[in-house]
C-alpha cells in the first residue's frame, strides 16, 4: 500500500501555529479581564466597607475623620468609574481575541477537512487498486483452470 502524503501539510501546520498563537492571546486577554474584574470587586468591597463604617459610626467621628472618610469614598468612587472603563475595554479586547481565534480555528478546520477527504480518496484508490489486483489474479487462475480442462 502506497503511503499517504498530504501536499498541503505545511499549510495545515502553519494554520495550527496561527491558531495556537490566537489561543495564547485569547488566554492572556482572559487573564487581563479576570484581573480587572477582581480589582473592580476589591474596589467595590472597599467602598462598601467605607460606606458601612460611615453609616455605623458617623456620630462618633470628628470633623477631620469625617472629611477623610468622605474624601476616601469619593476617591474610591472615581477609581470604580475608571475601573469600569478598564473592564469594558478588556471585554472588547477579549471579544476581539475570541473572534480572531474562531476565525483561525475555522481556517485550520478547512484544511483539516481537506486532508481528511484526500485521505479517504487515497484509501478508496488503494482499495480499488488492491481489488483490481485480486480480480486479475483470480482471472489468471480461472483462465489456467478453465484452459487446462477439455
Amino acid at each position: 500500500m502506497k503511503r499517504f502524503r498530504f501536499t498541503l501539510q505545511p499549510v495545515l501546520e502553519h494554520r495550527k501555529r496561527i491558531e495556537d498563537e490566537k489561543q495564547q492571546v485569547f488566554a492572556e486577554r482572559r487573564r487581563d479581564l479576570d484581573a480587572a474584574e477582581a480589582e473592580l470587586r476589591r474596589l467595590n468591597d472597599e467602598f462598601k466597607a467605607n460606606s458601612d463604617l460611615l453609616r455605623s459610626s458617623h456620630n462618633e467621628l470628628d470633623g477631620d475623620a469625617l472629611r477623610r472618610h468622605y474624601a476616601h469614598g469619593q476617591f474610591l468612587d472615581r477609581c470604580i468609574v475608571a475601573q469600569i472603563t478598564i473592564v469594558a475595554e478588556r471585554r472588547v479586547a477579549l471579544d476581539r481575541a475570541r473572534s480572531e481565534l474562531l476565525e483561525a480555528t475555522k481556517e485550520r478546520k478547512v484544511v483539516d477537512k481537506l486532508k481528511e477527504r484526500r485521505y479517504e480518496a487515497h484509501l478508496a484508490s488503494e482499495r480499488t487498486i488492491e481489488q483490481n489486483e485480486l480480480d486479475d489474479g483470480n482471472a489468471r487462475r480461472y483462465g489456467r483452470a478453465a484452459g487446462g480442462q477439455p
